[in-house]
């Protein structure tokens, strides 16, 4: 929360996903969408079970960001 409107733009850039974190969503949904042509439910991403949810997300904070 931002007591003061000056506080935004800071609050911006520290919480803003990095360059690493959207590449890290392109991957994710690319792998999503490989998945879903190949009629798997969920699937392994870099070691971890993603599903349909966590691709949406991604999905979400690409377009937020000007990715999607």
């Amino acid at each position: 929360m931002a007591i003061h409107p000056a506080h935004v733009p800071v609050l911006n850039e520290v919480f803003a996903p990095t360059r690493e974190d959207l590449d890290r969503c392109a991957r994710l949904v690319a792998a999503s969408e490989s998945a879903q042509r190949d009629s798997i439910g969920a699937l392994t991403f870099e070691g971890r079970l993603v599903d349909e949810v966590m691709a949406e997300t991604a999905r979400a904070v690409l377009a937020r960001h000007g990715h999607g």
